[in-house]
């Protein structure tokens, strides 16, 4: 899925690490719009066989998609391509792109599982947006029913599962002129982070890496990085990139009714909101920073 992994678990004489780096590279192969041959990459308007990974996955994207009101989509992956190529000079002007169209269905019965496209462009799938969050949470069950205890999973640095004792995580800063933000406490359960880092403090509206579904292109938001904290995976993953592509205003009415998680906001203005069930601790100096940097406080 085009990222990095790390893990780490108790006892430390417990010869595992194999085994893990077996099953990331078997959902990476299944999942990853980077490789031809992934299953992603073949789904086209006819039914095909799909492991149980990949129908996991697809059939937890449809789901999402309601939840989120359609701010996560798996049906980018065409319109993601595009603005990579822009952003890496590959395209030498902004392309025409749309929004996400058609959906993906998902069958399972006896014989298996099967997933086509309906109305929707072969390679539109791009399931990175949550396929990241799904291998952390099976990297970690994997780990546990091994005999591993005290279980970290990290893909990328934005996808996080635990295990075991609670895990201190470091929550870098969104802002420039600032690398490190403070520290949070994960007891349990996943961590997905969606960010602009490099975010100049300043009032309004600033283009995202996230795509706004609609458009297809770049989302204007009014937020730097959202955190957001539950017990499943894909479902952290997902709030987080809808979040930040939907703004601050929809994203709190929003978090309202999902008391399964927790969530951190960061402005493009300086402010930072966190539920109250959240154990984060500022690196000394952040909020006397934050506070001149601000302009609503200046």
């Amino acid at each position: 899925m085009g990222t990095l992994g790390y893990a780490s678990w108790s006892p430390s004489g417990l010869d595992i690490g194999h085994l893990l780096a077996a099953r990331a590279d078997e959902i990476d192969h299944r999942l990853t719009r980077f490789r031809d041959d992934s299953e992603i990459c073949r789904l086209s308007d006819s039914w095909r066989p799909v492991s149980a990974d990949a129908a996991a996955v697809l059939g937890a994207a449809a789901g999402l998609q309601d939840a989120t009101s359609g701010y996560f989509t798996p049906l980018l992956g065409v319109q993601a391509r595009a603005w990579d190529q822009l952003a890496t000079g590959f395209l030498a002007a902004v392309p025409e792109v749309t929004g996400a169209a058609g959906r993906v269905e998902v069958a399972v019965c006896a014989l298996g599982a099967r997933a086509r496209l309906v109305d929707a462009a072969v390679g539109s799938v791009d399931l990175g947006a949550i396929a990241k969050g799904y291998a952390a949470d099976q990297l970690r069950d994997l780990a546990v029913a091994l005999g591993a205890s005290d279980v970290l999973m990290s893909l990328g640095g934005s996808s996080m599962a635990v295990a075991g004792a609670p895990a201190t995580i470091g929550l870098a800063s969104p802002w420039q002129g600032r690398e490190s933000f403070g520290t949070l406490q994960l007891a349990s359960g996943s961590l997905s982070v969606s960010a602009d880092p490099g975010t100049t403090i300043h009032p309004g509206r600033q283009r995202s890496h996230v795509l706004d579904p609609a458009t297809g292109a770049p989302a204007m938001t009014d937020l730097s990085q959202v955190v957001v904290c539950g017990p499943d995976g894909m479902v952290c993953e997902a709030f987080s990139t809808a979040f930040l592509a939907m703004g601050l205003d929809d994203a709190l009415l929003c978090d309202q009714d999902h008391p399964e998680f927790d969530t951190i906001f960061m402005t493009t203005d300086g402010r930072v909101l966190a539920s109250p069930g959240l154990s984060v601790k500022a690196s000394p100096g952040v909020q006397d920073w934050l506070a001149m940097q601000s302009p609503q406080r200046a």
